[in-house]
């Protein structure tokens, strides 16, 4: 790491009243956090619009069908929050079907597609994480806008992806290790085993890609964790505590996603450590973004507005309708949330800062 190179040798003589070994250590570290500041620039303020600007006529009378993979997550709850509200909007019924555990889901989506509706959607479930699915999903025909996984080949069968810009999101979580711990960050990281989670993956080579591109720190320890241990609040918590004292070099901690964060958190103060890492994540939960605002041991945060890319789902569904491609990005925005570019007072998610609700109707002309 640059940073580190040039603090070696800081013992060296100086003369002239001034220490030339400590110019040539801040100089990497200032050219660091300059070209961060001007990266996060864009993401750390209001977006523009970059949605479609125009639309086909609203589809009648269609029905579709939001499955909740969890429905004790506020990222799932969001969005089918959102789902009924773009569905009125459109003048179409939506019935949301719920899952009790991640076993259930085969089923529930058995049963979504025996209602026969004209759509599904659902989020943050690739194709490969449940074949059965994917296959019964194909084998209806039924057209499916989801939200939040990568669009590649693996979510090919999908109809259509709303793209979250996982990369972006990684990118930005490195920018704010690198704000954070002024330009020596050593994060750790948890993620799943290769393969399973490729948009965690994804989010992951963005953190890397930025640390390294930057000068700003580097990724210096890696736990690997499954989907029991992830939705095991007890689980996750002793395990990443275990984790960060194994690893005493660490001095930030990207824990994925708000869901988990909710957890490890409260583990890691518990446990005495969160005066030593900071946590960073990502979705936007309103508990993450208090945090955040109010120093309550996560400083950073990477947000994408739930109900913005659910209206965008409905969008998409409207085109399939009319047999019009929907576009290859909808144009939802993320944003970056820390301790320096904090989010506004409240218990909210973020609202996107944009009155998409209105940008929506107005194309669909529906008032």
């Amino acid at each position: 790491m640059t940073v580190a190179v040039a603090l070696t040798g800081c013992a060296e003589a100086s003369s002239g009243g001034g220490s030339p070994n400590a110019a040539r250590s801040s100089a990497p570290s200032g050219a660091a956090l300059a070209k961060t500041e001007q990266f996060v620039a864009p993401y750390v303020r209001a977006p523009v619009w970059r949605g479609p600007a125009t639309s086909p006529p609203v589809a009648q009378a269609k029905h579709i069908v939001y499955v909740n993979q969890l429905p004790t997550q506020p990222l799932f709850r969001a969005i089918g929050t959102a789902a009924k509200e773009a569905g009125r909007a459109l003048g179409w019924n939506v019935t949301e079907l719920d899952a009790a555990t991640l076993n259930d889901l085969p089923e529930v989506f058995n049963r979504a597609i025996a209602q026969k509706p004209d759509g599904i959607v659902f989020s943050n479930l690739s194709a490969n994480e449940y074949p059965t699915i994917t296959a019964a999903l194909a084998k209806s025909k039924i057209p499916t806008v989801v939200i939040g996984v990568l669009p590649n080949q693996v979510n090919s069968s999908y109809t259509h992806v709303v793209d979250l810009h996982y990369s972006l999101q990684g990118q930005l979580i490195g920018a704010a290790a690198v704000l954070d711990r002024k330009a020596d960050a050593k994060l750790g990281v948890l993620g799943f085993a290769p393969g399973f989670d490729p948009s965690g993956e994804a989010l992951i080579a963005g953190i890397k890609s930025f640390l390294a591109s930057s000068g700003g720190g580097s990724v210096v320890a890696t736990k690997t964790i499954d989907v029991a241990t992830v939705t095991d609040p007890s689980a996750v918590g002793q395990s990443s505590v275990a984790f960060v004292q194994a690893n005493p070099e660490l001095n930030a901690f990207y824990v994925g996603y708000d869901g988990t964060s909710s957890t490890v958190v409260p583990a890691l103060r518990q446990a005495g450590l969160l005066n030593r890492v900071d946590v960073l994540a990502y979705q936007g939960d309103a508990q993450q973004l208090g945090w955040v605002r109010d120093g309550g041991g996560q400083v950073a945060d990477v947000a994408w507005s739930q109900a913005w890319a659910t209206w965008a789902a409905f969008d998409d569904f409207n085109r399939i309708f009319n047999n019009v491609t929907p576009p290859a990005d909808d144009g939802v925005p993320v944003r970056l949330f820390t301790k320096n570019y904090p989010p506004p007072a409240g218990s909210t998610t973020w609202s996107g800062d944009f009155a998409f609700r209105a940008k929506y109707k107005a194309l669909w002309k529906m008032s």
